[in-house]
């Protein structure tokens, strides 16, 4: 566990900001035809230890005989990979739901070109086992830890909301996952809204209780964020094509090998086989089409957030959609 969190810390993305300009609503230009030699490309990858999407393709074998090379960066959450892919700095990443709303709120040079499902239920606001909090309307004048711009964000500002509250109802203390977990640990916040692993780290280790789950409260999807200066690129299109195809076979790979994946994600991450049991029981992230539906999903959060006053302004999230690598 003491692993998975300081492998958090960031890398390529401590390096970049969101102060960035010009982001088009059309789709960044290929030329379709043009012939692409793969073996001179090189897919620039975003990941996080909670995602690992690195050790997933590895251990189903579809990092096995690729057409072209891929170099893998990690990051602390979604937010600095929005970040990262807006600067060029990779070419793709997968985020939760709310750090593409954010760059979108941004202006960032991204595009969202796949999305994902998954249960929402390791998205969840937790309290300490002996917590006498018991739902979100106790939470009125408390202090709840976040990772601001993360999934986590949205699964807080709208249960808050459910309940007839307001982030001015409660005192966000924003903070990275494992300081998140410290201070919930000591009694220095009263909650803590987090995503798997570290809901599950924090169940199995200390006994932390969910009040409130994402699947009661938003939509459960992922996305697939790409800098629109790698979807200009022949070779880097050609190479998303194939590297998302290979993470649904991964997918699909860890769907029917759950205990064989559970053991490996462990052994990367130093956390306890239970809490990797559970985190790829309930939290395994399925490709889906990025349909209207979706992207009204989405839009929804984001309206959330603009009427919060947490993002500048208000987002037309379609127009940071890229459907061309829908299958």
């Amino acid at each position: 566990m003491k692993k998975l969190f300081r492998s958090a810390a960031l890398t390529l993305a401590a390096t970049l900001s969101l102060a960035v300009t010009g982001c088009g609503s059309d789709e960044a230009p290929v030329a379709d035809g043009t012939p692409v030699d793969l073996s001179t490309v090189t897919l620039k990858v975003g990941d996080q230890k909670a995602i690992s999407i690195e050790v997933l393709l590895k251990a189903s074998g579809q990092l096995d005989n690729l057409p072209y090379k891929i170099e893998f960066s990690t990051f602390t959450a979604g937010l600095p990979l929005v970040e990262a892919a807006s600067a060029g700095g990779i070419d793709i990443a997968q985020t939760g739901n709310t750090p593409p709303i954010f760059g979108a709120a941004a202006k960032a040079d991204i595009k969202v070109v796949g999305a994902l499902a998954a249960t929402g239920k390791g998205d969840a606001i937790l309290v300490g086992k002996d917590s006498t909090v018991s739902s979100v309307a106790d939470l009125e004048g408390k202090r709840v830890a976040v990772f601001k711009g993360s999934s986590a964000n949205a699964t807080l500002l709208l249960a808050l909301s459910k309940a007839g509250l307001s982030l001015k109802d409660i005192e966000p203390v924003y903070l990275s996952p494992g300081d998140g977990y410290t201070a919930l640990k000591r009694g220095d916040v009263q909650a803590w809204a987090i995503w798997d692993p570290y809901t599950a780290i924090a169940e199995q280790e200390s006994g932390a209780k969910q009040i409130v789950a994402a699947d009661t409260v938003a939509n459960g999807n992922n996305f697939w964020v790409s800098g629109t200066k790698a979807l200009a690129d022949a070779g880097k299109v050609k190479a998303i094509e194939d590297f998302l195809r290979r993470y649904a076979a991964a997918t699909t790979w860890s769907q029917n090998n759950v205990a064989e994946w559970s053991a490996k994600y462990a052994e990367l991450t130093q956390i306890s086989p239970a809490a990797a049991q559970v985190t790829w029981t309930r939290s395994i992230k399925q490709p889906i089409a990025l349909t209207d539906a979706i992207v009204a999903s989405e839009q929804e959060i984001a309206d959330a957030f603009t009427e919060a006053k947490a993002i500048p302004g208000k987002v037309d999230f379609a127009k940071f959609v890229d459907r061309r690598f829908q299958q």
